[in-house]
């Protein structure tokens, strides 16, 4: 049995009841926190990517092979627009959000309007590339736009697992917390089991508040204790851009002649952001051509 002392922020795999269930909690502020600063979010917008972006931390964490990736995308037909994740086996992810400046009035009850911000009239996608011959695609209807709801409804609906999801992020004019929950039924879980998780549901809710007050090892003590949790794997959830100049000269050859020869004799040039770090790759006529000549081989 591993060490159970937590020291670092990150994501724990938790065993529940000699293995009847999983868990997987993650304290994720330092992660959402940099995408906020990143994509210069409103609050509302940070708060339902940071959502996203913290559910699909722990998808990648549940992906085999450290080559794996996976890709949550989430239409909802709300003013936010498209919000995308991508997420790998180490935890690191990237993300952004259409409209990342939105801004709502709160609601009722004096929280973000995230459902509002996302919408609930589309769906979520669900993309894991596995290495193999074609990626496995699931994709459920949107319940609530809540996106805790809705990574819920995909394990049950996509995958066949029952899971209770629990995503939450506060913030201010930065992440003040950030952390989630998901526990899953494994096959063969008993009605014993199963009751005490539906029965600890309530305190589950109010995720990123348990993150502020208890940190994570505080949080998994409180939430997970009565259990009978067994740590078997930590990782580190980070907000991490892959991208470089060399991809984007390898897309550009993948244009194809026709369209890098327009781009020379008409733009003399090209300018190409990244949507998940906005960081700007710039290529001059003369660049251009040097790659108009490898696409031609």
């Amino acid at each position: 049995m591993m060490d159970q002392t937590i020291n670092l922020d990150g994501i724990l795999r938790v065993s529940l009841m000699g293995g009847q269930a999983r868990a997987f909690l993650i304290d994720s502020t330092r992660m959402v926190e940099e995408a906020r600063r990143v994509h210069n979010l409103s609050r509302v917008a940070t708060a339902a990517l940071g959502r996203l972006l913290t559910g699909a931390s722990i998808m990648g964490h549940m992906l085999k092979d450290e080559r794996d990736s996976l890709t949550a995308t989430i239409k909802g037909g709300g003013p936010l627009g498209t919000l995308m994740a991508v997420a790998r086996a180490d935890g690191t992810v990237k993300g952004y959000v259409d409209n990342p400046d939105l801004e709502l009035p709160l609601r009722g009850d004096g929280k973000l309007d995230v459902g509002k911000a996302v919408g609930k009239n589309g769906q979520l996608t669900v993309i894991k590339d596995m290495g193999l011959k074609e990626p496995y695609v699931g994709m459920v209807n949107l319940r609530s736009g809540e996106i805790g709801e809705d990574l819920a409804m995909y394990f049950t609906a996509s995958e066949q697992t029952p899971s209770l999801v629990s995503v939450g992020v506060l913030t201010n004019n930065s992440v003040v917390a950030a952390g989630g929950l998901i526990i899953q039924i494994m096959p063969g879980c008993s009605d014993i089991a199963l009751k005490s998780i539906e029965y600890s549901a309530p305190m589950f809710v109010n995720i990123s508040q348990t993150i502020q007050e208890y940190g994570l090892n505080g949080a998994y003590q409180q939430l997970l204790s009565h259990l009978e949790p067994e740590i078997i794997g930590k990782a580190r959830p980070r907000y991490l851009c892959d991208c470089s100049r060399d991809r984007f000269e390898r897309g550009l050859i993948s244009l194809g002649a026709d369209e890098l020869t327009t781009l020379i004799n008409e733009d003399h040039g090209a300018e190409l952001s990244c949507h998940f770090c906005n960081r700007t790759f710039r290529f001059t006529e003369k660049q251009l051509v040097t790659l108009l000549e490898q696409a031609r081989k």
